[in-house]
């Protein structure tokens, strides 16, 4: 078992990253975070799950080599960690250490991650 938390309801992983769901909507991490894909505010490796800001409610994870995508409630789209090749979808190459909103559409329905690129769905 890793940590002592309960209650997972989805999970994926990166190539060296974690990101987990809680039943209760919370957003935690864990892993290697050198481009701060664990969106902690920070590059610092965690060995266990740490939650990603105070937020109950995320809907949606998807991980890729060193990125992480999640869909909120509303239906918001967030991202976070290496963008070298655009991969978080913010019109730019600037890796993020928190989570950052992808535009301001509300639509997103469907999310995945690879490599070093994004798939996304919009209703």
């Amino acid at each position: 078992q890793v940590g002592t938390l309960s209650s997972w309801s989805e999970l994926a992983t990166g190539a060296y990253h974690t990101v987990a769901r809680r039943t209760d909507g919370t957003l935690w991490t864990f892993g290697w975070n050198s481009y701060g894909q664990l969106g902690l505010v920070s590059t610092t490796d965690r060995i266990s799950p740490v939650q990603v800001g105070t937020l109950s409610s995320w809907s949606e994870l998807a991980a890729g080599y060193c990125h992480t995508m999640a869909r909120r409630n509303d239906g918001t789209l967030w991202a976070f960690g290496r963008n070298s090749y655009g991969q978080l979808g913010l019109g730019d190459s600037t890796s993020r250490s928190s989570p950052v909103q992808v535009g301001s559409l509300s639509s997103w329905v469907k999310i995945t991650g690879g490599g070093n690129f994004t798939i996304t769905f919009r209703s």
